[in-house]
């Protein structure tokens, strides 16, 4: 049953980049500032996000910036000249959208930033309460630990060579996680990533850079492939199988819970996947209520994540579980 509540939803996310909800006259104002539409799991989020807001009477003004951070920054300069009551942000770049702190600041309204991070910390004496977002570092840590794994499994010792594909270059996700991946692979100095292209979080992309590394690294030469989300592998698992490269197959690990990867891992296509739910609707709405209750509210909750692996028997059965579970209530995304 909370799977399907978490999951279900009125409608899609708005593709304007400029929209208000309906509510009751007296609600109070909630100003919603996406990053872009550019994947399922982005639209997948911004659905929560409006759909929880509004189920519980809030007005929504939303615009989404088409991964403009720029564009973003411009666009909640003029939302909070409409003053809402709080501001909801999920910005694609940490340092570039780091002058929205400052916005919010000096409007006075109420700032909760959301998956990925400014480049300056919340702080409950200022307007900016709250970050809630992945622990990005030890989701990077856990996928390092995953790859070690694979690599044993597969050379007898924790050796061989990665690709890399990153998405997007400089933000807080890319950067925290390659952190934490790597502070696990460099304790193996047998274990090498051989290039690290930028995809965009992005399934042609991925598709486009997988063709690179298979026509530059012969087999043989690539152990395994490290996708910074499971768009961009299951693009690059497309260039794989095209190209008969079928050594790989098995051999790669993303990240974000993408029904279409926990189904790779299911059939053993692919080695891991963490999830990174969308589904920030129900998590967000109470830190909303309670700021504008005047209440205390954590300043950097962690999201928690699960990992689902095919290198063991028993990793292997649970993702078919988790399969079979997200199948059935007809979700995108898994919800935890």
């Amino acid at each position: 049953m909370a799977l399907l509540s978490a999951c279900s939803s009125t409608g899609g996310p708005s593709s304007s980049s400029d929209a208000q909800s309906q509510a009751p006259a007296g609600a109070k104002v909630v100003a919603f500032s996406q990053e872009g539409l550019e994947n399922d799991w982005r639209s997948e989020n911004t659905q929560s996000i409006q759909s929880s807001l509004e189920g519980a009477g809030y007005k929504v003004i939303y615009q989404q910036a088409d991964e403009d951070q720029a564009r973003q920054v411009e666009q909640v300069q003029n939302m909070l000249q409409q003053k809402p009551d709080i501001l909801v942000v999920e910005p694609a770049e940490a340092e570039a959208a780091t002058p929205i702190a400052k916005l919010a600041e000096d409007a006075g309204v109420p700032l909760i930033v959301a998956d990925r991070s400014l480049g300056v910390a919340p702080d409950p004496t200022t307007q900016y309460k709250v970050l809630i977002t992945q622990n990005w570092e030890d989701m990077g840590t856990k996928l390092g630990e995953a790859a070690v794994s694979l690599l044993t499994k597969v050379n007898g010792s924790p050796k061989g060579n990665i690709v890399e594909l990153v998405g997007v270059l400089g933000s807080s996700p890319q950067v925290a996680m390659d952190k934490g991946f790597k502070a696990v692979i460099e304790q193996h100095p047998e274990i090498k990533i051989l290039d690290a292209q930028d995809g965009d979080n992005k399934r042609a992309p991925g598709m486009q850079i997988m063709e690179d590394y298979l026509s530059r690294f012969p087999a043989g030469q690539i152990d395994m492939v490290w996708a910074q989300n499971d768009e961009m592998g299951l693009g690059a698992l497309k260039a794989i199988q095209d190209a008969g490269r079928d050594e790989l197959i098995g051999r790669i690990i993303s990240k974000d819970g993408q029904v279409e990867a926990i189904q790779q891992v299911a059939s053993g296509t692919f080695a891991t996947v963490c999830t990174n739910t969308p589904y920030f609707g129900p998590i967000i709405l109470p830190y909303v209520q309670d700021i504008l209750a005047g209440k205390d509210v954590a300043t950097t909750p962690d999201k928690p994540f699960t990992c689902f692996e095919s290198i063991t028997d028993a990793g292997l059965a649970e993702a078919k579980a988790q399969y079979d579970e997200l199948k059935a209530a007809g979700a995108k995304f898994a919800n935890r």
